[in-house]
């Protein structure tokens, strides 16, 4: 999934940041692999936009005893402490009129909360801002698509 999404994003990516891989081994996960593809292109895209002249994006993914993990990375402006609250808010941008519906990121957690999953939001202004999605792993029981993030 993220190979892919990497693909779709590039023209948002490649003059803005180096991108960075770290995957790790992951197991199969039953998830909607199309919905994911939304989470990272828009963590990607907004990743990109964060950063002003040319930075990194760092990208890792890692399997823990009960989660598979991934953390999308920037090192651009950062999130002030009073917008960080807001930022899964439908409707909230810190972007410039016409430049974002402010619907991203409540899109990113519904999606990752439908698949019993959390995020989370590390930031400081100047410095960057990380995205880590933790999603259980399952059993395969559900009735959903399997795939490898």
């Amino acid at each position: 999934c993220m190979e892919s999404t990497i693909t779709i994003a590039w023209n948002e990516v490649k003059y803005k940041a180096d991108l960075v891989k770290e995957y790790g081994e992951l197991p199969p996960l039953r998830c909607n692999a199309q919905k994911l593809n939304q989470v990272f292109m828009n963590l990607l895209v907004n990743a990109a936009h964060a950063i002003e002249e040319h930075g990194t994006i760092r990208v890792r993914t890692w399997a823990e005893k009960k989660e598979i993990c991934v953390s999308i990375a920037d090192d651009g402006c950062g999130i002030s402490p009073e917008n960080q609250h807001r930022i899964f808010e439908p409707f909230f941008t810190t972007k410039t009129v016409g430049k974002g519906t402010g619907l991203g990121m409540s899109i990113v957690l519904e999606i990752v909360k439908k698949h019993d999953g959390e995020i989370d939001l590390q930031s400081e202004e100047g410095k960057g801002t990380t995205f880590t999605i933790r999603l259980p792993r399952n059993d395969g029981s559900e009735e959903a698509e399997t795939t490898v993030l």
